[in-house]
């Protein structure tokens, strides 16, 4: 279920992502996880040794402890399972594992919040866009600014109001965001985030794109089992400034990776743009030439 490095990751998989929104090293996550789990343990145990020789009516707090920290990874791992079913398109097995822990009252906030984000994507794939806006806002009041999920909440809120027509709301949020973050994830959030909104408004704004930017985009598409989405953006910026062969390319090369799940709600003007472009340009979804994609890399 989770993936070494953000291009092999294919639909299902998770990747770990630290606060600089860089991918990090699963075995290392999983031994920091464990770590935690025993020394937790061990105090727990401690303490429950002690009050049983010295203070008896601290054991159930010392149990109540206990349950509730398992309680909490097993709430963690049900917003992860939740994760790899929205994924793959299935919205009510998503809703059906989050939903539970988002009302778990003694769950930490900060689960609560990780599951009604996941809920807000369930929403926007039964075309709920207004709800799960809502639902994201909600949820991020609840987030640490220092958390990464906090950061990708605004990602997730330009991406729906853009699906909503408010493009205005949309680039405000935007440009809040400040330039280009550095991490891996964070960067290709606010790639496709921005990009998208562009596909919204109709246009390209000035300074954009600048110089080898776009190639560097659609370079990252193609090394990612999961860069349709990308690559179709980058098609779309091609076929804006006039270069079909390069929007022929990228969206080729998009046909053979994986994207998003219901385009035509999470994108509608992308998709809407697809069909006019495939009308217009039929050869669009002929095989590519077994060495153009060399010429591109």
């Amino acid at each position: 279920m989770i993936a070494r490095d953000l291009d092999k990751a294919g639909k299902g998989q998770l990747v770990y992502v630290g606060r600089d929104g860089e991918v990090k090293d699963p075995a290392g996550v999983r031994n920091r996880q464990l770590a935690a789990y025993l020394a937790f343990g061990g105090v727990t145990a401690a303490g429950v040794a002690l009050a049983a020789t010295s203070f008896p009516l601290l054991i159930p707090f010392y149990v109540l402890l206990g349950g509730r920290f398992l309680g909490t990874v097993r709430a963690v791992r049900r917003v992860n399972e939740a994760s790899v079913a929205l994924s793959n398109g299935d919205s009510e097995q998503g809703r059906e594992l989050a939903e539970p822990v988002a009302r778990a009252w003694w769950a930490p906030s900060r689960v609560r919040a990780l599951a009604e984000l996941r809920l807000a994507i369930a929403d926007a794939l039964d075309g709920r866009t207004e709800e799960a806006l809502t639902r994201v806002r909600a949820a991020r009041a609840k987030l640490s600014a220092r958390l990464i999920q906090h950061q990708f909440s605004y990602y997730t809120e330009i991406n729906l109001l853009t699906a909503l027509g408010r493009t205005k709301e949309a680039r405000v949020v935007l440009d809040a965001r400040g330039g280009i973050p550095a991490g891996e994830v964070l960067k290709l959030s606010h790639w496709i985030a921005e990009l998208h909104l562009c596909v919204a408004e109709g246009a390209i704004p000035a300074g954009t794109l600048p110089d080898g930017e776009l190639h560097d985009r659609m370079r990252k598409g193609l090394s990612m089992t999961a860069g349709r989405d990308l690559l179709l953006l980058c098609a779309w910026c091609y076929a804006q400034l006039g270069d079909h062969d390069e929007a022929r390319f990228a969206w080729r090369q998009a046909m053979e990776r994986e994207g998003s799940q219901r385009l035509e709600v999470a994108m509608p003007k992308l998709h809407t743009w697809m069909e006019e472009y495939r009308k217009a340009h039929p050869d669009v979804d002929l095989p590519e030439p077994e060495d153009e994609e060399f010429k591109h890399l």
